[in-house]
Formats: C-alpha cells, sequence, structure tokens
C-alpha cells in the first residue's frame, strides 16, 4: 500500500458500516463515483471483492470482516490523536463506553461508581463485558474496549495503566465445613479441593501460581466463570474458594458460607485501570478516567 492509500481507511470503514456506496458518500462528503474508484484499489490492494451487492446493500465478504477491525481501530487511533480544541460536556454529553472487567466488580465498584456517574452525567452509558481475553494489549489496540479494568499480572510495553485499589482475598468455604474450623493452616488450605474462576479462553484463575507459588499446589476441581458463581457450590459442597472479601461479606446472609484469612503471604491483589495511549487526547475519555482513578482511591480509603 502507497501512502498516497492511506486516505483509503475511512472510506473502507464507511463502506462496511453504512453497506451502501451512496451512504458512504454522503458521510465523507465526496462523490459516489470516487468512493467506487477507491473500492476498486482497496479490491486490488487485498485481492478480494470485499464487498458484494446484495439488493441495494453492500455486504461484507469473509476477508473485509476479518480486516474490518483492525482497519477501524486504525482509523480511531488517528483521529484521537488529532489535537481536541473542543470541550467536553458530561452533564450534556451521550456516548456509551466499553469496559473488559475483572470478575467480581460487577458487585462491588461499578455500581457504586455508575450511581455517581449518573449525577454528573446522565447521557453516559456503560456496557460492561468480563474479562476473559489474556491479550489486554490487542483488545485495546484494537478498540474493543475503551478501558479494561483488571488484576494487575503483566507489564504492557505501551498501554497504559493505573492503580484503582486492593482487593483483600480470603478463603471462603460452607459454614459447617467438616474439616476446618475458625483457623486453617497452609496445609490444611492445600489438602482441599477448590474452585477457581477462569476465563474461557485459559485455564487461568484470578490468583495463581504466577503471583503465589504455593496455589500451584492446589487441587482445583471445579472452574466457573464468575466469582458469584463460586458461592454456591461453595455451600453446597466442602470446596473451597478464594474470594473478594467485599464480596463474601455482601452474600453471607444469602448463602451458608464463611470466610478465613488466607494462610498465604499475599492476601491481596492489585486493581489496575488500562487503556489505550491513543485515549489520551479524547476528552470524553480524559474526564471518565480521571473520575475512575479518583472514585478509586476513595473507593480504596472506604475499607480502610
Amino acid at each position: 500500500m502507497k501512502n498516497t492509500d492511506l486516505n483509503l481507511i475511512p472510506i473502507f470503514v464507511a463502506i462496511y458500516e453504512e453497506q451502501s456506496l451512496s451512504k458512504s458518500a454522503d458521510r465523507l462528503g465526496i462523490t459516489q463515483p470516487a468512493v467506487s474508484k477507491a473500492l476498486k484499489r482497496l479490491r486490488d490492494i487485498y485481492n478480494d471483492t470485499l464487498f458484494l451487492r446484495e439488493n441495494s446493500s453492500m455486504l461484507p465478504t469473509p476477508r473485509a470482516i476479518d480486516i474490518y477491525p483492525a482497519i477501524s481501530a486504525a482509523l480511531t487511533n488517528y483521529t484521537s490523536t488529532i489535537n481536541n480544541e473542543g470541550t467536553f460536556n458530561p452533564a450534556t454529553a451521550e456516548r456509551v463506553y466499553s469496559f473488559a472487567v475483572i470478575s467480581g466488580l460487577g458487585h462491588t465498584f461499578l455500581p457504586a461508581f455508575f450511581s455517581k456517574l449518573r449525577e454528573h452525567a446522565p447521557h453516559l452509558h456503560f456496557e460492561i463485558h468480563p474479562k476473559f481475553s489474556k491479550d489486554t494489549e490487542l483488545d485495546l489496540r484494537l478498540q474493543r474496549y475503551d478501558f479494561v479494568i483488571d488484576a494487575e499480572h503483566f507489564a504492557p510495553t505501551f498501554i497504559k495503566s493505573q492503580h484503582l485499589f486492593d482487593e483483600e482475598i480470603v478463603a471462603v468455604m460452607n459454614a459447617d465445613h467438616p474439616r476446618i474450623a475458625d483457623e486453617m493452616s497452609l496445609e490444611q488450605f492445600l489438602a482441599e479441593q477448590h474452585t477457581v474462576v477462569s476465563g474461557w479462553q485459559a485455564r487461568s484463575s484470578m490468583m495463581s501460581g504466577a503471583q503465589i507459588s504455593e496455589l500451584d499446589s492446589r487441587k482445583i476441581v471445579y472452574r466457573s466463570s464468575a466469582i458469584t458463581e463460586c458461592l454456591p457450590l461453595v455451600e453446597q459442597t466442602d470446596i473451597l474458594a478464594l474470594c473478594s472479601k467485599r464480596i463474601v461479606e455482601k452474600h453471607l446472609s444469602v448463602y451458608n458460607i464463611k470466610a478465613l484469612p488466607v494462610p498465604l503471604d499475599i492476601n491481596k491483589i492489585s486493581i489496575n485501570l488500562y487503556w489505550h495511549p491513543s485515549r489520551n487526547t479524547d476528552l470524553g475519555h480524559v474526564w471518565l478516567r480521571k473520575l475512575l482513578i479518583k472514585e478509586g482511591i476513595a473507593f480504596k480509603n472506604s475499607t480502610m
């Protein structure tokens, strides 16, 4: 692709999203013959038809569907680097923010944050997705999410991050556990069977041997996709789970469970906010990011 072909990027995105050459031309402020000429050039570059006409629509081919996320992200990344001299008014702004979030925060931090957010920005909306993918950098680079909130588990080369708060972790079990009473040693902990929260793409858990070597010795017999799915299992069996202390406290009246200190040197995980550096000049993103960090500090102090 020549440098002069870079102007094809917004044209490809427009055709993909509008599924019409005429609508794409109107969106871009150019003529329809110009859009058709650009599409011909795109077809030559990718050696693929890219879009097939069906009735009055231009439907993407599998190749177009495959490359759209990267091309759309490239366009978004470029436009977001252009200095924005405007302003962002949270009271009137209408926007949807997409999050990928570690399991459990939908029961603690996020509801409290969203409740406060509505006072300042009533027209902002959230899409909360489970944090299943291991590749945070790719998720943010391809603009799958505006933010990722996850445990600190990798050192990205260019992704921006900010510590929000720490989550205290406890061992949760049936309140009438047959072998564990009010105290638990490391030997007792490792002798029991365990359930963990794992993503569908990998059998990694929220706390693993990567952080605490002793956890590699656990006998994991049950994996689920959410922390709260572990609690009814714990209540009905003698299986143990590691869980956020905040979540356990919210469910003590719901389930017949108890929580004990984790017999490990580390009993906390660091919760971080991650975002792509291309959003650093996006005024709406900057505003929400600062508010998330501020509320993260308040959330941390509320339990100290």
